[in-house]
Parts: C-alpha cells; sequence; structure tokens
C-alpha cells in the first residue's frame, strides 16, 4: 500500500487544490482509467481534472499470472510531482 509519508503529502496537496476527493480513490479511478487504455507494459499518462485542478498520472500497467496491474510511477496535481511508485489493482 501507499506509503504513509506520501500519503499526507498528496492529502494537504489534495485539500490546498480544493480537491474533496479521497487520495486513495483518485489513485484507484486513475488506475483504472490507465488500464482502459489497453496499452501494455509502455509507460503511458493520463491527465483528468479534479474540479479546476489538472491531476496527471504516469504508470505502467502489465499482466502477471492473469490479474492486471498498474504500476503508478507519479502523480503530478497542478505544477507539484510526486513520486509514487507503487501498485494498485
Amino acid at each position: 500500500m501507499l506509503n504513509q509519508d506520501i500519503y499526507d503529502l498528496l492529502e494537504k496537496e489534495f485539500e490546498k487544490n480544493g480537491i474533496e476527493e479521497d487520495v486513495e480513490e483518485i489513485l484507484l479511478d486513475m488506475a483504472e482509467a490507465l488500464a482502459e487504455q489497453g496499452i501494455m507494459d509502455k509507460e503511458v499518462s493520463l491527465k483528468e481534472s479534479y474540479g479546476k485542478t489538472p491531476v496527471e498520472v504516469t504508470g505502467i500497467c502489465s499482466v502477471e499470472e492473469g490479474e492486471e496491474t498498474v504500476l503508478i510511477k507519479t502523480l503530478k496535481i497542478g505544477k507539484k510531482e510526486f513520486v509514487i511508485e507503487d501498485y494498485f489493482l
């Protein structure tokens, strides 16, 4: 699961930018959206807006033992980038 320090930093950044959704909810939504692109084993990025704030994620989707996994590498909130390096899905 996500490192607590990174989680706390993301939570503060979300609050600062008026993003009401939960950190894990957004990360899971973004991971699912990356997986839906169907691009496997390559780094891909996706940009969404939460309120007026752009949120961009980069990650790598893959299939391991029949299960789809998404490694989220970075999450950018506005102009601030966070290194995540954690698996979702």
